[in-house]
């Protein structure tokens, strides 16, 4: 695989960049607008079809703010490492996020996630087919010791 032209490059981490924003700020709109009507996504231990509609969009509300109340979520940054060409119209697009925490109860830290999505490229707006998760988040969460 070569890496996708530069434009692609830039488009991808202009999308991200303000789906990171929409994570932090729970915007659940913008979140599930990334995403196609039904994607895959999996982490090393599970993998599931996810149905993109008004339950998919409450379920963010609700993570959202379990991250927030819970886990005290204070940011979320993605790096993009590398985009290359899939086939036409798709990207392998390869982040580093990192999610800030600072709960009220317990210390404050910062877990990093790799994560590799598959996108749709050309269309009105990028477009998340695929994203798998390097880690299980409940165990980054668990060296935080935000849970047990």
């Amino acid at each position: 695989m070569k890496s996708a032209e530069a434009s692609v490059r830039e488009s991808i981490e202009r999308f991200l960049r303000g789906y990171a924003r929409a994570v932090e700020a729970g915007d659940s709109g913008t979140i599930a607008a990334s995403y196609a009507e039904s994607y895959i996504e999996g982490d090393p231990s599970t993998s599931a079809v996810v149905t993109n509609d008004a339950e998919y969009r409450a379920a963010l509300d609700a993570r959202h703010t379990a991250m927030t109340e819970q886990f005290g979520l204070t940011g979320a940054r993605v790096v993009v490492d590398d985009v290359l060409d899939l086939a036409p119209g798709h990207v392998l697009v390869h982040t580093r996020w990192t999610l800030d925490f600072a709960p009220s109860a317990g210390r404050a830290g910062s877990a990093q996630f790799a994560q590799t999505y598959v996108v749709r490229v050309g269309g009105d707006r990028p477009q998340i087919l695929l994203y798998l998760s390097h880690e299980r988040e409940d165990e980054a969460l668990r060296k935080l010791g935000l849970v047990g």
